[in-house]
């Protein structure tokens, strides 16, 4: 008797694949070599600094409000106690800055990450809790995360739980929206598929909907990932006495520039350095989503 031919699989997306496991490779090998990518991302930096120097050589505005970039990258040195400068209140903090804020945001961002997804999936899968909860996220999530700078620190107190609080609302709503949209999405074909594989309401919950929702849902997360930096540093320049948040705003009151900009862009490369974290993590659990995506 002749063996019977393999079956194919089915991805989250509902897309068929061979019996290997793997999708066609087409799509990889247009991908460019990571040397190359990471040139094609320098181009529009460099032409932003490019351009900055050519404003303050031009002098079109005074150098104590626009510093150039060369005054700007001393102040790096001086923030990391490696340049023999005048010292300031921020020498040779750089990385004490950097550890108070990563720590805010990590934590704000774990407890919107927990929260949000589960409400998220509730909301999605069930419609009872749609009623009951959507009306008041829809009245909330419009709120501008800073709004809530002086409720929190009336209720909770000027300190680190302040900023833990404050970061969590800020990453909060675009993980609860992504995850009930993500959720709501996912093909119904895939949960009677899961329903007569004998998979009960949790087991469809952890083993059809959430792995079929995860795209969408990383999707909020670096949002919420975003806003969560955000939130973190604005909070810092009043609830805390340490940060990035901190020194950025002690150092506008200083009239001291070149420190508010490199703050600013300390801030946007921990904020990239997170994002590439997270898709590091994620990357494996969404190959699928990839591999069947549009992208060329």
């Amino acid at each position: 008797m002749s063996a019977a031919p393999p079956v194919a699989q089915v991805t989250p997306a509902g897309t068929s694949v061979p019996a290997g496991g793997r999708l066609p490779a087409q799509k990889k090998s247009r991908s460019l070599p990571r040397a190359i990518r990471f040139g094609l991302g320098l181009i529009v930096p460099t032409l932003i600094v490019g351009g900055w120097q050519l404003v303050v050589s031009a002098k079109l505005l005074p150098s104590a409000l626009l510093p150039a970039p060369g005054k700007v990258i001393e102040t790096f040195g001086l923030w990391l106690g490696i340049k023999d400068t005048p010292q300031m209140f921020y020498s040779g903090h750089l990385l004490g800055d950097v550890g108070a804020t990563s720590q805010r945001v990590i934590v704000g961002f774990a407890l919107a990450t927990v929260m949000g997804v589960v409400v998220g999936t509730a909301i999605g899968v069930w419609t009872l809790a749609d009623y009951l909860l959507t009306p008041t996220l829809r009245v909330l999530g419009p709120i501008p995360p800073p709004t809530w700078i002086p409720v929190v620190i009336v209720i909770v107190g000027i300190g680190q739980s302040a900023n833990y609080t404050l970061t969590f609302l800020g990453a909060l709503f675009p993980v609860v929206a992504s995850t009930v949209t993500a959720v709501s999405g996912v093909n119904r074909e895939l949960l009677r598929a899961g329903r007569m594989m004998g998979h009960g309401q949790l087991g469809l919950i952890a083993q059809v909907v959430i792995p079929g929702a995860l795209p969408g849902i990383v999707g909020g997360l670096r949002i919420g990932l975003g806003l969560a930096w955000m939130m973190a540093v604005t909070s810092e320049m009043l609830a805390v006495h340490s940060g990035l948040g901190y020194t950025l705003w002690n150092a506008y009151n200083y009239f001291d520039y070149p420190a508010v900009f490199a703050a600013m862009i300390l801030t946007g490369l921990c904020g990239l350095l997170s994002d590439v974290v997270l898709q590091l993590l994620t990357r494996k659990a969404t190959e699928w989503h990839a591999e069947t995506g549009v992208r060329r």
